[in-house]
């Protein structure tokens, strides 16, 4: 048991890494071709804090381990709003732009509701899937839009100097280390469900979810520290945006996901649920108070203990 929990850390340490690596190496070689470092900004800080949920949803997928995907998908979500704004919040409390509330928490609602209903039927289609990256294509374009004509500069990269030859071995080396990283994590969390007689989309929910939003956390509490509350709110939202819309869009173009019936009567309810919830508390006052982070944490503990307990 110590082995797989030993193997299981070992495979986070390295996917966070690999993350770490993918993203510095894409950022530079992004920029090294010229594209535009605003369009940089907003497609990787987008896509950095999700890419390891990515690709350890898509590689469980491919090893037909459905349950461990999918829980890992709906777990994050729900670990992003519950400990990440959380956690925030309770460090210090999160001033929040009002066009965040008019934008980006409706479409967050919108598409997490549409995915609920897309679940009902207890499967998600390849037609599904193709809705949900359609969709996923519409909000990148519409995030790059908007950062244009709201351009303050924080969005912009900044990246010294670097040549071809070390971007593209940070690029290859993260993207290894994100392979890997899954391929351990995957095996070790389906090992362990299997010795402690835990169903691996349990397993998912909560041990994989946590790790893989690791990266939301911290950038959330860090950006929280820096009076930064538009990143510590935005990447949440980006991230499960990015979660539900590419990764399960991806993952239903590989093969239809069968969901078990936990998903949709309990799981799927939680999320839309907390997702509901960031509006009220979000309007109160325009800020995440340290009574309303509590809040958020104490609903994702007693999740996880009516997790364990069903």
């Amino acid at each position: 048991m110590l082995a797989h929990l030993i193997i299981f850390i070992i495979g986070l340490g390295i996917l966070y890494m690999g993350g770490e690596l993918f993203i510095r190496g894409s950022s530079n070689t992004a920029r090294l071709y010229g594209i535009k470092p605003l369009v940089v900004g907003v497609i990787i800080v987008a896509f950095a804090t999700s890419s390891p949920e990515f690709f350890v949803s898509v590689l469980a997928t491919i090893k037909r381990n459905e349950d461990l995907a999918i829980g890992n998908i709906i777990g994050s979500c729900i670990c992003n709003i519950g400990m990440a704004l959380g956690l925030a919040a309770l460090v210090k409390p999160i001033d929040v732009r009002v066009s965040l509330l008019k934008r980006e928490v409706p479409v967050l609602f919108a598409i997490t509701l549409v995915f609920f209903v897309f679940c009902l039927d207890f499967v998600i289609t390849r037609k599904e899937a193709v809705l949900m990256l359609l969709a996923f294509s519409c909000f990148l374009a519409y995030s790059i839009k908007s950062a244009k004509e709201e351009d303050d500069g924080r969005l912009r990269i900044e990246i010294g100097s670097a040549s071809k030859k070390r971007s593209l071995a940070y690029l290859a080396i993260g993207i290894t280390g994100l392979i890997a990283g899954s391929y351990i994590m995957v095996n070790s969390a389906t090992n362990l469900a299997q010795m402690f007689g835990i169903s691996e989309l349990i397993i998912g929910l909560s041990v994989v979810a946590i790790g893989t939003s690791l990266p939301e956390i911290t950038t959330s509490v860090v950006a929280s520290l820096r009076n930064e509350g538009d990143i510590s709110v935005g990447n949440v939202i980006g991230s499960n945006i990015f979660n539900i819309l590419l990764i399960v869009g991806v993952m239903g173009l590989i093969r239809p996901i069968a969901l078990d019936i936990s998903v949709v009567r309990f799981m799927l309810p939680v999320l839309l649920i907390y997702t509901f919830i960031l509006l009220p508390v979000l309007r109160s006052g325009f800020k995440i108070s340290r009574q309303e982070g509590a809040f958020l944490l104490t609903g994702y503990i007693l999740y996880l203990y009516l997790l364990y307990k069903r």
